[in-house]
């Protein structure tokens, strides 16, 4: 979740096409081992040359002409260099879209890979005078923040111990959409955020109840401000709030202030209480509530814990969230698809048992059914971006160690599969004979990314992916209004409809 908050340049806000005036190269889709004699230099990797090349201004004039988005201009370069190009983003970055190239990566990014931070959240901690959060650390800095949740959210079963809790929540999401008859993704936001909150709080926050108190609105209300606020920065809407407090910066600082002392106030209130229950000798945890197990883990400062228990919110809620309304809008616009996983669901827990740990684990078509959303509409801008350590060779080029490196998932996908837009889900099936099962072709379809810094909360957010649709087809037939089921959908930091999507549900009868 958290490190699905993809860093876009600020000059991409800017990303119109331009009628590149460059002559079109053809490369062969490969990475040549380090060892051959026939390895090009870094400085013969095509891409826009002369003005295209200066400082600002040669970012502005490749994307900011006229009127398409940063994807499909990244599209058109693609298609004149091939699978990688050098473009200047301020910083050279080198730009690839072959998956064995992805894989080079990862095998080399090392144990604290680097890349860019939130230029939002650091300017906001270098005026508050606090430590920055844990997804914008690097180094030894990261590392031991990563280590020490590493130890209770990347064990396989760290999720289910929220499965429970989860379910309620899930149950309290369809008799709200089930009163309502239509659903947006502020509903499905409510639901996101409130299944974080009982990882991150210990405690639900009440955002699918009748009556909303107004204490959990505001905070609500700062959560989405923090994802929109984030997205408007990096996506070069605001390009000045490192500088000065500009409008964007006040409104971040103001919602990001509310969440932090919100994740303050929950943390030390749990603290007096297990400290409380020790004293009393009836304190007991098995080492799976992520926030008592960072309570007590000796290897961290009270801050340390929430600076990573208040990350974990802000990234879970937005991320999951639109990963979820583009699984429901698939699932949506192939009934036939949404039939047969809605069978699967029926045979397993009929309908109105809960899901089960057991039952979860039996739902193969499910996860294939996420995993091919994931394909047909990968939700982030791009994979990942990374900048490392040692020299390596990437289809066939010499890349110096340092050299930001932008990794192209869409791009990638729309290579690897010729029937891009067709919602598949079979083809990850075991008895699929023809599925792919090979590394590269797997690290292009997660958007969690791969290695040391993948996302942390995955675990988490899949649970909550599975949970919510698993509950909503248990009881409800999935459609959409007319006006959404052509609508065009378009990359800012994830991929998001251009006109909001509203779903229509029905009972089962």
């Amino acid at each position: 979740m958290l490190t699905m908050w993809k860093r876009q340049h600020p000059v991409l806000s800017l990303c119109k096409s331009v009628e590149l005036r460059h002559r079109s190269t053809d490369f062969q889709n490969t990475t040549r081992p380090a060892d051959q004699t026939d390895i090009k230099p870094f400085q013969e990797i095509p891409g826009p040359g002369g003005i295209y090349k200066w400082p600002i201004i040669g970012p502005l004039l490749l994307f900011g002409s006229s009127g398409d988005g940063a994807q499909k201009v990244f599209d058109r370069l693609f298609d004149l260099y091939g699978p990688i190009f050098k473009v200047q983003l301020f910083e050279t970055h080198v730009v690839l879209s072959n998956p064995k190239d992805f894989e080079t990566v990862f095998r080399n990014e090392g144990k604290s890979p680097s890349r860019p931070n939130i230029s939002i959240i650091n300017a906001f901690s270098k005026r508050q005078g606090l430590k920055e959060p844990m997804i914008n650390l690097q180094g030894e800095e990261w590392y031991s923040l990563r280590n020490a949740a590493n130890k209770y959210l990347l064990k396989a079963d760290s999720a289910l111990h929220y499965l429970s809790t989860q379910n309620e929540i899930a149950d309290d999401f369809v008799k709200v959409l089930t009163q309502q008859g239509t659903m947006d993704n502020d509903l499905l936001f409510r639901y996101t955020t409130e299944s974080i909150s009982v990882v991150v709080f210990n405690k639900r926050l009440g955002l699918l109840a009748s009556n909303v108190s107004q204490e959990m609105l505001d905070i609500f209300t700062a959560t989405r401000n923090v994802g929109e606020l984030i997205a408007e920065a990096e996506s070069g809407k605001s390009v000045m709030h490192s500088y000065f407090r500009n409008r964007t910066y006040r409104d971040f600082e103001d919602s990001y202030l509310k969440i932090r002392k919100r994740a303050s106030q929950d943390y030390y209130i749990a603290k007096a209480e297990v400290e409380k229950r020790e004293k009393e000798g009836t304190f007991q945890s098995d080492g799976r509530n992520l926030l008592l197990s960072l309570i007590k883990e000796k290897s961290l400062t009270d801050d340390e814990a929430n600076n990573i228990l208040s990350s974990m919110y802000i990234g879970g809620a937005d991320s999951t969230s639109k990963s979820l309304e583009l699984l429901l809008f698939n699932l949506a616009v192939n009934p036939d698809k949404q039939e047969l996983l809605r069978k699967e669901i029926i045979s397993l827990i009929g309908s109105d048992g809960p899901l089960t740990a057991s039952a979860l684990a039996q739902m193969s078509y499910l996860k294939a059914c996420v995993k091919e959303s994931f394909r047909v509409k990968f939700p982030m801008f791009a994979g990942r971006n990374r900048a490392l350590p040692n020299d390596c060779v990437l289809s066939g080029y010499k890349v110096p160690a340092g050299t930001n490196i932008l990794m192209m998932n869409p791009r990638a996908l729309k290579l690897e599969y010729a029937d891009q837009q067709a919602f598949t889900p079979e083809r990850w099936l075991r008895s699929n004979q023809d599925r792919k099962s090979d590394a590269a072709s797997n690290l292009i379809i997660s958007p969690f990314g791969h290695g040391p810094r993948s996302c942390l909360g995955q675990r988490l957010a899949m649970q909550e992916m599975y949970i919510a649709t698993v509950k909503v087809l248990q009881k409800l037939h999935l459609d959409l209004d007319p006006e959404s089921k052509n609508t065009e959908f378009a990359y800012k930091l994830f991929l998001e409809p251009v006109k909001p999507l509203r779903f229509i549900v029905t009972k089962l009868k």
